[in-house]
């Protein structure tokens, strides 16, 4: 896919022109092995996608607690001393909703109180580190970046 079919696709997804600019700037990333040019930046970037289809309700609320955050930081005179602590309760508090609407759309049977709290959180670090891994590994390995 092409910088410009990426863009497109971006654009038809619904996202605003500043936000399809900047991501169309992080894909035309590159780095070059040996000899070859290798697009990392496209890599990454479609790695942060298929996880964000995989764990819709939970990328969704991450975003909301950043806006909210976000708009807590543009309130006159008090925001910059709320806004990191909106923003903390925002997406941790949009991630657990996220998380339990996946699981409730998967089917996933779920328990209630602090434990099942505890329960989520580890298994919304585990995704996240894993997508961490993920990129990593699709980054620093040889084998791959030769076949691209």
């Amino acid at each position: 896919m092409s910088s410009s079919d990426f863009y497109a696709w971006l654009k038809e997804r619904g996202l605003p022109d500043e936000a399809a600019i900047r991501l169309k700037a992080v894909a035309e990333i590159t780095a070059e092995v040996g000899k070859r040019v290798i697009n990392v930046g496209k890599m990454i970037l479609i790695k942060i996608m298929e996880f964000a289809k995989a764990h819709a309700n939970l990328a969704i609320g991450i975003a909301i607690g950043a806006a909210i955050g976000a708009l807590v930081g543009a309130i006159p005179w008090i925001g910059w001393i709320l806004s990191p602590v909106a923003t903390l309760i925002g997406v941790s508090v949009g991630a657990l909703a996220g998380h339990r609407l996946d699981k409730a759309d998967a089917g996933t049977p779920q328990n209630s109180g602090l434990v099942a709290i505890g329960q989520d959180i580890i298994e919304i670090a585990t995704a996240f580190f894993k997508l961490l891994v993920d990129i990593l590994t699709l980054t620093l390995d040889a084998k791959v970046l030769r076949g691209i």
